[in-house]
């Protein structure tokens, strides 16, 4: 009996830093850790750090305007 291997489809998962989903979402990083604990956003803690696995995430609030 002769086995052949098929090739396994490759599995594309889209991962973020605290840092670069901050930036995407247009919120502080102390605050996408918040998303995060809470399960807002789904993530995985890997140590310390957290890695952002999902961006869909509506802002509850309208950024606040800066002065010039």
């Amino acid at each position: 009996m002769i086995l052949t291997l098929q090739p396994i489809s490759a599995i594309i998962i889209e991962m973020y830093s605290v840092k670069e989903a901050s930036k995407t979402l247009g919120v502080n990083e102390r605050h996408v850790r918040r998303l995060l604990a809470s399960g807002e956003i789904r993530g995985k803690k890997l140590g310390h750090d957290w890695v952002v696995l999902d961006l869909s995430y509506k802002r509850k609030r309208k950024p606040k305007r800066v002065k010039k």
